[in-house]
């Protein structure tokens, strides 16, 4: 139901507007526009539940076939569902349905999104006779309510497999249709037996499609258990394969009616079953190459995943038509790159791995890959680092099928471009070589396109920084790619690695403090040391996940927040590039502040959020306006506040500078609330420009600290010392605000070993 609808924006593009779009529209404006989706995505919902109740003229709900109660979860869960369209939503009967829980803060109360859609979906259920697939975060002890309503019900996409406890008879008895389930996890430490009973519980020979996404503890009982729909299961697509898993991979040895395989390692510690474990490596090869239906294999992350699949590309009956292998060591993969050349049924092939800088490996490869005629799609990563303009050419016209190719590559040049011209089906290149290419081989490239190349992506991604393309060559090149093909062009420089972005800074902050970080990255910028020129956002599902796979396996100690991309706590940049889309600024404020330990703006991002939150502030003449405006961003609920000066210079006369000769000191403020005493930090102003990423490193400096156990205080204190240093003792690189020297001394100290200006004054609170 949600997939077909015009008014559902989970997952859908509706929202997604270009910038030039988004120029031409005031932020009030968009903001209605959001208001006014999300309004018509409750109505919606609405609905369709009063449907279910016979409340609407036409009963919607008996039509349903596909009902994912996640989308009506996020849409409960929106930071927009609330006053007039959470009142609409709710008025009448459904305000039954509405479960509350506990808020942040004392006497409030929160909509609880999970509970509520679990609460309609019993209303919604219990009127869609003609229900085939069901998803969501189902509670325990709903499935069993709900599966004798659907007899039709074939499809089950669980967020968690705790919800199948017991619904396997039930499935037996009422769904004769049921063959295919999705689990995205299922952590408990009865989870194998759980599951085995469960697959022993439903018909046998059955289910025909499984696929786990994440953490769900698959073991032997289960392996063991879908023997019972060998002669059913088609698709096994394993998301988590840990340890124990992969030495029981030969208990599948009855399914060999499979045509789609996936087996990722969720934990980078699988074992090596060739060299460790022989017997069940043996057995596990002899039950893929029993596999002669097989049509498309992936492996990832799989240690010896090369090993695995050789005998499968060595069997005569075997024909691949998608094959992706990732995480393999290309000098111990040359039998591997071999057996390739025997599946010339292959059409969409993906191989990353640690490359082979000597010749043999490559020319192993890149000969079997020539016998690949039929392939469409070619994605190769790290393996083909080495990959010369000579090699690319041979793969385009060894290659005259190919719709889609990402490769890299070293010293590329305009000489490739006449082979690759010859894909007369080409859709999107995908060029990640440090390359040396020129406007007019680019343009020469373009003008030989032909219809069978409409859409084109062209995409220079690691360009040498000596063949920079100017603003109007790029333009040239866009404006022709979309005359010629109505195609799109996307450069970008080779980025250096020493031009540190708040991620990278992050890392290597944590690192330098003994600390290990974990990261869950939310967006991609494209920026130098001059500023930020574009950002990509990564899909919120995608960040879960990300979040997801640290928790679970490492834990964490701390959380530090830094550009999340629709609601970034890095708002703006020292570069002076505001991050932050001015329609995310509320949802920061009134869901991440009350859950803050200490909130490190710099002023002109305590001035954004003050704004969003019609709280006025007065002009800054001096230290007590920055502590005025710490309490005022007191109220808005994080614990701790602490207000980053580098933005206004202090004079020594301690008001801000009003000429570059004034400035003399840097003022950050650290207020704890009402009634208790402000630190405020102050620290000799540095005419270094080498300031790139000093808000992330001072953050993370802080976040390592507290994990090391040290209280807020002396956590600002030591962090602030060691930005210091590392903004004194930095070297600089590129002609904008360089990074500074995360790694100035080998072991961070309190000392003055590299010397400090810092000095600390207790204001009472």
């Amino acid at each position: 139901m949600h997939d077909v609808s015009p008014v559902t924006i989970r997952g859908s593009s509706d929202l997604d507007v270009s910038a030039q779009d988004r120029a031409k529209t005031t932020y009030r404006a968009r903001l209605r526009q959001e208001e006014n989706m999300i309004l018509r995505w409750a109505q919606l919902w609405r609905m369709i539940t009063l449907s279910a109740t016979g409340k609407t003229l036409f009963p919607y709900a008996r039509y349903i076939r596909a009902l994912d109660l996640g989308d009506l979860e996020e849409l409960l869960g929106d930071s927009k569902f609330k006053d007039r369209v959470s009142n609409m939503f709710f008025d009448g009967e459904l305000d039954a349905c509405k479960v509350e829980t506990t808020g942040f803060r004392k006497n409030q109360m929160r909509l609880d999104a999970i509970s509520t859609s679990n609460t309609l979906g019993d209303v919604i259920t219990a009127s869609t006779p003609m229900l085939e697939e069901l998803s969501g975060k189902l509670q325990n002890g709903a499935l069993l309510r709900w599966i004798p309503r659907l007899p039709r019900l074939r499809l089950l996409n669980l967020w968690d497999g705790g919800a199948l406890v017991a619904a396997g008879p039930l499935l037996r008895q009422n769904c004769h249709e049921f063959k295919t389930l999705s689990l995205w996890g299922w952590d408990h430490p009865e989870a194998d037996a759980k599951f085995a009973d469960f697959l022993n519980e439903i018909n046998p020979q059955t289910l025909e499609s499984l696929e786990v996404f994440s953490n769900i503890a698959i073991r032997a009982e289960s392996l063991l258990a879908l023997s019972c729909h060998r002669d059913s299961l088609t698709e096994l697509k394993l998301g988590h394969v840990n340890s124990t898993a992969m030495l029981s991979l030969n208990l599948l040895a009855g399914c060999t009616n499979l045509t789609t395989l996936l087996l990722t390692d969720g934990t980078n510690r699988s074992v090596d079953l060739k060299n460790d474990h022989n017997d069940v490596f043996l057995e596990t090869i002899e039950w893929l190459r029993s596999c002669k239906k097989l049509r498309s294999v992936t492996i990832r992350d799989i240690r010896g995943g090369q090993h695995l699949m050789t005998p499968v590309l060595l069997e005569n009956d075997i024909h691949l038509v998608t094959l992706e292998l990732k995480g393999y060591v290309m000098a111990d993969a040359q039998d591997f790159h071999h057996a390739l050349a025997n599946q010339p049924s292959l059409q969409e092939l993906q191989l990353q791995g640690d490359t082979d800088e000597a010749g043999d490996g490559v020319a192993v490869l890149v000969e079997s890959l020539c016998k690949l005629n039929n392939l469409t799609d070619l994605r190769l990563q790290d393996i083909s680092d080495y990959f010369t303009d000579e090699v690319i050419g041979r793969l385009a016209r060894s290659l005259p099928k190919l719709e889609g190719w990402w490769t890299s590559g070293w010293g590329v040049t305009d000489a490739i471009w006449r082979d690759v011209a010859r894909l007369n089906s080409l859709k999107r290149l995908d060029m990640a070589a440090l390359s040396r290419f020129t406007t007019n081989g680019i343009l020469e490239f373009i003008l030989g396109l032909g219809p069978g190349n409409k859409g084109l992506v062209l995409a220079v991604m690691m360009a040498d920084v000596d063949c920079d393309l100017t603003e109007e060559e790029q333009g040239m090149i866009r404006e022709t790619i979309a005359a010629q093909v109505d195609g799109r062009f996307e450069f970008q420089l080779q980025r250096d690695p020493d031009v540190s972005d708040g991620l990278e800074a992050d890392q290597k902050v944590i690192a330098a403090h003994k600390c290990y970080a974990m990261t869950a990255t939310t967006a991609l910028t494209a920026q130098d040391t001059q500023g930020v020129s574009d950002i990509h956002h990564i899909p919120p599902t995608f960040v879960s996940k990300q979040i997801d796979m640290c928790i679970d396996d490492i834990g964490v100690d701390i959380v530090k927040i830094g550009m999340l991309a629709s609601a970034e706590t890095v708002m703006v940049a020292t570069s002076g590039s505001q991050l932050l889309p001015n329609s995310a600024i509320t949802n920061l404020r009134q869901h991440l502040l009350p859950l803050t330990t200490i909130l490190t703006p710099n002023i002109p991002e305590a001035k954004l959020l003050l704004t969003n939150a019609g709280i006025s502030f007065p002009a800054i003449d001096s230290i007590t306006e920055i502590i005025h405006m710490a309490s005022l961003l007191q109220r808005l609920s994080p614990k701790h506040v602490l207000i980053k000066g580098g933005h206004i210079p202090f004079n020594s006369e301690l008001h801000p500078a009003q000429n570059p000769d004034e400035r003399k000191l840097v003022i950050d403020v650290l207020h704890s609330g009402h009634g208790k005493d402000v630190i405020v930090f102050k620290t000799q102003f540095s005419e270094s420009g080498n300031t790139h990423g000093t808000g992330c490193s001072l953050a993370s400096a802080i976040a390592s600290n507290l994990a090391l156990g040290c209280e807020v205080g002396p956590a600002v204190e030591k962090a602030c010392r060691y930005v210091e240093r590392g903004i004194r003792t930095a070297v600089d690189l590129g002609r904008g605000s360089g990074p500074i020297n995360h790694f100035h001394a080998l072991e961070v100290t309190d000392g003055d070993g590299v010397g400090s200006s810092l000095r600390m004054e207790v204001w009472r609170g």
